[in-house]
């Protein structure tokens, strides 16, 4: 595989299925430069509102794990720079984006960065299949996955169907697909 300028691989998990009404929980960045794993970064975020129950089940996230953790804007510096200068991979990269968004309107801060959708790339490169989450993702490919729905995890998948794209698609084809998504102060 030809190596590419280090992209970054998001994953966030948050306090409600619709990205504007929750609150990030837990954060995660993989930097990649094609061949290995440059850092790997995640983190618990303490929320404004308490977890709902069923994103604990869902997560196995709960209140006493993120008793001691940093608020948002305590990690977003380090979101910023993790991925400064950098494609920001993702699957379903609107819902990380918009959750980020929301966050970081709060925040005061902006954070607009290159983007590429690894579900997105799977619909139009992989057309036919029923489903395009990233465990549907996975098992077409054979790529492992355990520990659905922690932000580390969920990285690491959407980084190896990233990788098996670029492999069999090519880089030149991915790259043409990528968007800016911008998230923008709000006032």
């Amino acid at each position: 595989m030809q190596q590419q300028q280090a992209f970054a691989v998001v994953d966030v998990e948050t306090t409600h299925g619709d990205p504007m009404q929750g609150h990030i929980i837990e954060l995660a960045v993989l930097v990649h430069d094609g061949e290995r794993e440059l850092e790997a970064w995640s983190s618990f975020v303490r929320p404004r509102t308490p977890v709902p129950r069923f994103i604990t089940q869902l997560t196995g996230i709960n209140e006493p794990m993120l008793r001691e953790a940093p608020i948002f804007p305590e990690v977003a510096r380090s979101l910023m720079e993790l991925t400064r200068d950098r494609l920001m991979v993702a699957h379903n990269i609107r819902y990380d984006m918009t959750s980020l968004e929301h966050e970081f309107a709060r925040t005061g801060l902006v954070l607009e960065r290159n983007t590429l959708c690894t579900e997105k790339l799977s619909r139009a490169l992989v057309p036919n299949l029923s489903h395009y989450n990233l465990g549907s993702l996975c098992r077409y490919f054979g790529i492992p996955f355990e520990g659905r729905h922690r932000a580390l995890n969920d990285a690491r998948a959407a980084l190896q169907l990233f990788l098996r794209l670029r492999s069999e698609f090519g880089d030149e084809r991915l790259r043409s697909m990528s968007t800016v998504w911008p998230v923008q102060k709000r006032a």
